[in-house]
């Protein structure tokens, strides 16, 4: 021992392990603290498997909302059509028909002289459509050839728009583009409203089925406030499930897309004045595939 330092270094020199041995208790209580506390968390894991006591948080499964069915069923006897050949025919105590079809760009350019000699009553044409994508409207190339050669030919006119409306506003800019289109020719067939689902990724697949059908209402006010019928275009699917059919049958006519190449009748139970029972028809004067469409009129 050496007098002149402290004594605390003193004892530590005489006993060099005495502080280390204190250190590595300290240590090792820690050890054990952990150890404690590792089995306890797996007694309790243990435990809470056994017993069900903790369970995954039951999240409800989101009921989709149905479409309301519509309310009023159509009366057209199916034995009444007679399918022999392309143009189909319908006649009953209640209603006539007759044949048309509806075109646009995508049928290139049309003899319609040629297509009034094969039979052809009505033609629906395209005046425009929004893409589903930009979303800008747009013209068809070929609609005003289409409407003057229709016309000329004595085929009763229509009108389609090709719909990507996103909101009521949209839809109005649409049907206001469609009254702007056809103020040069007359129209007797309804002005049609055509919004159909293109790809998984277009503008107007997140619409609910309110909206859809709101946005319908809102194109078909606009042309009806203009003194045309406005008509709503659709699947079986589209309208039995993409909008409120019911919310707008009291007020506008439907026009089915249902395509049977074997059968000349539809399950589709719901009035509709139109139906486009074919989109591969040949007809005379047109080179490309055509869709076909009987038109239901009600006798007086």
């Amino acid at each position: 021992m050496n007098p002149s330092l402290p004594a605390w270094y003193n004892r530590c020199m005489t006993n060099p392990y005495r502080y280390r041995r204190r250190r590595i208790n300290w240590m090792a209580v820690a050890v054990l603290t952990l150890l404690v506390l590792l089995v306890f968390t797996l007694i309790m894991a243990l435990f809470i498997a056994l017993t069900g006591r903790h369970q995954e948080p039951v999240i409800p499964e989101e009921t989709p909302v149905s479409t309301p069915d519509p309310r009023y069923l159509h009366n057209y006897d199916w034995e009444r059509m007679n399918g022999e050949d392309q143009f189909w025919i319908y006649e009953d105590d209640n209603y006539t028909s007759e044949i048309g079809i509806d075109v646009s760009v995508h049928n290139e350019e049309i003899d319609w002289e040629k297509v009034k000699e094969a039979g052809v009553k009505f033609a629906f044409v395209r005046c425009g459509y929004r893409g589903y994508e930009t979303g800008q409207v747009h013209e068809d190339v070929l609609y005003h050839q289409n409407m003057k050669g229709a016309s000329e030919a004595g085929i009763e006119l229509g009108v389609y728009f090709f719909s990507q409306a996103k909101n009521v506003e949209e839809a109005e800019e649409e049907a206001r583009f469609v009254l702007y289109e056809m103020k040069d020719y007359i129209i007797r067939l309804p002005v049609c409203y055509d919004m159909e689902e293109v790809t998984d990724h277009d503008r107007i697949i997140d619409l609910t089925t309110e909206e859809r059908t709101e946005i319908a209402r809102a194109f078909c006010k606009v042309i009806e406030d203009a003194g045309y019928i406005p008509i709503v275009y659709g699947s079986e699917n589209w309208l039995t499930y993409k909008i409120n059919m019911a919310d707008l049958q009291d007020d506008y006519p439907f026009w089915l897309a249902s395509y049977h190449k074997v059968s000349v009748s539809t399950d589709f139970p719901f009035i509709f004045d139109i139906w486009q029972y074919n989109n591969t028809g040949e007809i005379p004067g047109i080179d490309k595939d055509t869709d076909l469409n009987i038109r239901f009129i009600p006798k007086q």
